[in-house]
């Protein structure tokens, strides 16, 4: 039986408008590829932020039983 990570590593893509509320998040994948992929189709398409990065995420698995 395979064991299942406590967590889930993500490559989040965020996006900063410039309105004052900070970074927003755009979508999130499991490879850094596909990040990568996503980064640069929302630089080309949209005019109105100022800016998007690609940070490293944790979250926990919902599919994680814990130690029993």
């Amino acid at each position: 039986m395979k064991r299942i990570n406590k967590y889930l590593y993500l490559f989040v893509v965020q996006c900063d408008y410039g309105y004052g509320h900070g970074w927003e998040d755009l979508t999130a994948s499991e490879s850094y590829k596909s990040a990568i992929a996503d980064l640069r189709a929302y630089r080309k398409n949209d005019s109105y932020a100022v800016g998007h990065r690609i940070i490293k995420r944790r979250e926990l698995n919902p599919e994680y039983q814990g130690d029993k």
